[in-house]
Parts: C-alpha cells; sequence; structure tokens
C-alpha cells in the first residue's frame, strides 16, 4: 500500500510519464471532491441503524425507505433513478389481447397506408369473384376463401409489426372458429365485419370507376363506412342509410357518406345529352330506383328503401344532377372536407316541400 503522501502507481503497464496526471492537481482532487455520504439526498435526513443506506445500480446512494417509497408510490418516471434517471425496471410491452373487440379495434387503428394495402388486395378478390359470378351474389363461403382470407394473409406478409400482427391474428382468429364450427356458410364473430365490408366492396364496385377504386382516400372511406356499423351487425341495411339521412345523429353518416359518392358517381358516368334527365315525376323515381337503389344494393343490401327515403332520394339525385351537369362541378370522390356538401344536400332534400293549392 501507498501512504497518503505517496502518488499511487499508475495504471498496470503505463508508467506515470504516460498517464498525463498532474500529481498536484489529483491530491487536490482528492482533497475537495470526495466527501462521504452521510445524508439521503431525498429527505436530506442523516443515515442511522433506521435510515440504512443502499446503492442503486447507477451507484447514487439513498435511503432504503425514500427509495422503495419513490419505487412503489412516485408520480411520473418512478421506474427510474432520481438522479440519473437510469433506468431500473424495464416496462414490458403489454401483450396483444386475442379476442374479437381487441382485434378488430387493432384493426381499425391500422397505419392509413397498411389498410390501404389490405383493402387493394381485398378488391383483388371480389373482381375475381364478379369474373366467376356476374349476378354478385357471393356466399359467405366464396368472401370468406376467394378474398377476405387471401387479403388478411398477403397484407399481413407485408406489412410491419404491429400492423402484421393485426392483419395475422384476425386471419388466425376467423380461420381457426370457422374450422370449429365445421365451415358453415355465414359469418360468426370476427368474419361478421370482414364478410360484411366484401360486400360494401363489392357494391361499391359495381358503380364506382377504376381509378377511385385505386385511391387511399377511397378505401378508406369504405372501411369507415363498414366500420360505423359495429361488430353486431351481419347485413348491410337500408335502414341504416335512412336513418343517416335524417340528419339526427352522426352514428352511420360514414355510410351515408360513400352512398351519396356512390350516387354522384352514377350520375357523373351516366349524364350527358345521351342521358337526359326525366321531365315526369315517375320516370324520374324509375330512373333513382334502378341507378341508386336497385344496382348500387346489387350486392346483397338487406331490407328496402320505403317510400319516404326514395322521395328524399330522388331530391337529392337531383341536386346533384344540377350541381354536376347543369353547373359543371366535379362529382364527389371522398375528399377531405366533402362531409359539409353531404350533409347540406341531404338537409336540403329533407326539407318539408308544400304542394301548391289549385
Amino acid at each position: 500500500m501507498f501512504s497518503p503522501h505517496e502518488h499511487p502507481p499508475p495504471p498496470f503497464g503505463q508508467s506515470a510519464s504516460k498517464c498525463n496526471i498532474n500529481p498536484t492537481s489529483m491530491d487536490a482532487f482528492i482533497k475537495t471532491h470526495l466527501h462521504p455520504v452521510d445524508e439521503c439526498i431525498v429527505c436530506t435526513e442523516p443515515f442511522s441503524a433506521t435510515h440504512q443506506p443502499v446503492a442503486l445500480e447507477c451507484k447514487h446512494v439513498f435511503g432504503h425507505k425514500c427509495i422503495a417509497t419513490w419505487l412503489s408510490k412516485g408520480r411520473g418516471n418512478n421506474v427510474s433513478c432520481p438522479v440519473c434517471r437510469h433506468v431500473l425496471i424495464a416496462k414490458k410491452p403489454l401483450q396483444s389481447t386475442f379476442d374479437v373487440p381487441s382485434i378488430w379495434n387493432r384493426l381499425c387503428e391500422l397505419p392509413p397506408q397498411c389498410l390501404h394495402d389490405f383493402m387493394q388486395k381485398l378488391w383483388a378478390g371480389i373482381r375475381d369473384l364478379w369474373k366467376r359470378k356476374s349476378n354478385g351474389k357471393f356466399t359467405v363461403t366464396e368472401l370468406l376463401e376467394k378474398a377476405v382470407f387471401p387479403a388478411l394473409i398477403e397484407a399481413g406478409a407485408q406489412a410491419r409489426s404491429g400492423a402484421h400482427d393485426a392483419l395475422t391474428d384476425a386471419y388466425s382468429l376467423i380461420a381457426a372458429s370457422w374450422d370449429s364450427l365445421g365451415r358453415p356458410d355465414r359469418a360468426e364473430g370476427l368474419a361478421i365485419p370482414l364478410v360484411r365490408l366484401a360486400r360494401l366492396v363489392s357494391s361499391a364496385s359495381t358503380t364506382l370507376p377504376l381509378y377511385l377504386i385505386d385511391l387511399s382516400r377511397t378505401t378508406r372511406l369504405i372501411w369507415k363506412a363498414n366500420a360505423c356499423l359495429g361488430l353486431a351487425e351481419v347485413n348491410i341495411s337500408w335502414d341504416f342509410i335512412a336513418e343517416a339521412a335524417k340528419m339526427e345523429t352522426d352514428r352511420y353518416f360514414p355510410l351515408l357518406h360513400l352512398y351519396t359518392v356512390l350516387v354522384s358517381q352514377s350520375i357523373a358516368h351516366n349524364s350527358g345529352p345521351q342521358h337526359p334527365l326525366p321531365t315526369r315525376r315517375y320516370e324520374i323515381m324509375n330512373l333513382v330506383v334502378e341507378k341508386c337503389c336497385t344496382k348500387i344494393g346489387k350486392a346483397d343490401f338487406k331490407s328496402k328503401p320505403s317510400n319516404e327515403f326514395k322521395d328524399t332520394l330522388v331530391s337529392v339525385f337531383q341536386e346533384l344532377w344540377r350541381y354536376q351537369v347543369e353547373q359543371s362541378r366535379l362529382s364527389l370522390r371522398g375528399h377531405a372536407g366533402e362531409d359539409t356538401i353531404v350533409k347540406g344536400i341531404w338537409g336540403i332534400a329533407g326539407w318539408p316541400v308544400k304542394k301548391e293549392v289549385s
């Protein structure tokens, strides 16, 4: 051992000349900076037999009771050292719950690009089904095997981390549940909203042009229109659109927005000199029912639109016709902020009209 008045030996393998340490500076540092720890920096009370010091992994010293209270009852970042913020207890990532509501919520929170990729693959499956069956009457089995499952598998293989997990878990849960039930031709559990989504895509495909189908805003609009129906509704019903058209609640508004875009596109691609708007009321009604009910609802829209709704729909159709054909405005295409136009058109169409007394 060396005495306090002697210089300590240089590190092993080094001579004193290579340490680049000024002996005088080292002595000054030792005398002025090396102080015994005699009190807790949390409570500033001296250590004692009942207030024993403990050192954390980062070498900072605290009273045992003080640091125990900090770790167990502290607020904010209390899993780290109060001095240097060295993490003492790593937070484990939460395990994703493997059930219908949680997986559905994760699907609804997919990044926009991942959702678009999934929807594009769903579109591809639906197009192949239309080539096989031109009447658009697809069974649940056909929709699952030819559209929903391939879209989940392919999009899941291309997605990253969390998005991959949501898509893969959705496929695993639906496939396992379906197999356990003997593959019935009906949707159960998580298959309900995804089969319904496939039917909604099928309905939209009868009216939307291809360039709109390829846009992420269109796929997002269709997803929201389906998501607003929740997990339990098996079918897309005209009743939901009629309820949204009354403008009393926004619950089903995304579905009404999509439907209005489909009506607008129907006008955009079936107007002009060769397709003039009929002048008689019953002729306009027949046209609207054909273009906006029969064709758009071809892929299994359930229930029937009421006469009251059809009357309102005629007014919406005429208003959109004037907007697009007579005023040469662009058709509705799912742009941001378009919901104001949609609400305005349906709001005006719903106003009571007084009949002229002769």
